[in-house]
């Protein structure tokens, strides 16, 4: 499923890189432009993983571009050998956007430089300015166009398979924790479990957040909601199954715990607020609290881990309930 969808990215960014970098060049041939691939090229720098993070790039080379030229200016005025100008510019330059964290622009800015700073007699004229900043100006308009191509069907298919994958693998450890509590001899991989759900969950969470990045300006964070909420519920996972190493010697307290467990595996992949698991939670809290005091110190820890467990639980649940929450905002 990964595979497949890493292949499709792979051959549409190609196809995106190869098909807008021409026709940026034959639109900047068209226009007569000197240093034509270089629209290309500013296209082929431009085009990123998502609709958001180019047009973020193309604002920032737009911006950068104007400092660029101001920086050029001042410089080839003052230094005579061209070389020496151009390694002080990248200096002034490289440092300036490293500060600002425009690195990413740097590559562009460096080309238009290399233009700049070779105009005849040393003069940088209108015309050489307006050259340029047509350059860029088709480089990044054809770098938006082309990358508002997406995948987003594939990408959509991925994320809800993803999602049955990870609500089918949280019945499993819930499956596995029950039987966990149920026989003390028992000794299963649980720990490895919720280890490998959170690693799955991440990688997850990278393709719904590219998925959301690539709808705007629509507003769909639904997918990007739901693993983080699954990676917090996995957190108290971990929480739960060190609780349940220590209490399960208690099988009258462990049982409970095993049997609202149960209770709760039906209702995992549902999404709708769990109104009624937690009030069933808030029910057995209180059936615990009447029954008698503990006799032993060992009756009276268990009985503190047993709640402990069960607070955990009730996180658990109240995470679900803010997802659910907003959705419905």
């Amino acid at each position: 499923m990964f595979q497949r969808l890493t292949m499709s990215n792979h051959l549409l960014y190609a196809l995106k890189i190869g098909i807008g970098s021409g026709i940026s060049i034959y639109v900047a041939e068209g226009l007569q432009l000197e240093y034509a691939s270089s629209a290309g090229i500013i296209t082929l720098l431009t085009i990123a993983s998502t609709k958001s993070e180019t047009l973020r790039l193309g604002w920032h080379r737009l911006l950068t571009f104007i400092g660029t030229v101001a920086l050029c200016w001042l410089l080839n005025t003052v230094i005579n050998a061209e070389w020496i100008a151009y390694a002080v510019v990248m200096v002034v330059l490289t440092f300036a956007l490293s500060l600002r964290s425009l690195l990413a622009t740097l590559s562009v800015n460096a080309v238009v430089v290399s233009h700049l700073l070779r105009a005849p007699d040393q003069t940088i004229t209108l015309a050489l300015l307006i050259n340029e900043f047509l350059l860029l100006l088709i480089g990044l308009i054809i770098a938006v166009i082309v990358n508002h191509f997406q995948n987003y069907e594939s990408q959509k298919k991925y994320l809800e398979n993803a999602v049955r994958a990870t609500d089918q693998a949280l019945e499993e450890i819930f499956n596995k924790l029950s039987a966990y509590l149920k026989d003390p001899a028992l000794n299963n991989q649980v720990w490895e479990d919720i280890i490998q759900l959170e690693k799955d969950i991440l990688s997850y969470t990278a393709i719904a957040f590219q998925y959301q990045q690539n709808r705007r300006p629509q507003r769909d964070n639904y997918y990007v909601d739901y693993f983080e909420m699954r990676l917090q519920q996995s957190s108290v996972l971990h929480n739960l199954h060190y609780e349940m190493k220590k209490i399960r010697v208690f099988q009258s307290d462990s049982q409970i715990v095993a049997a609202f467990l149960d209770s709760m595996i039906a209702h995992l992949p549902e999404m709708h607020a769990p109104q009624e698991q937690l009030s069933g939670l808030d029910d057995l809290i209180l059936q615990i609290q009447e029954e008698n005091l503990p006799a032993t110190r060992d009756e009276f820890l268990s009985k503190a881990r047993l709640y402990h467990i069960l607070m955990d639980i009730e996180e658990f649940l109240k995470f679900k309930e803010r997802f659910v929450a907003s959705l419905d905002s």
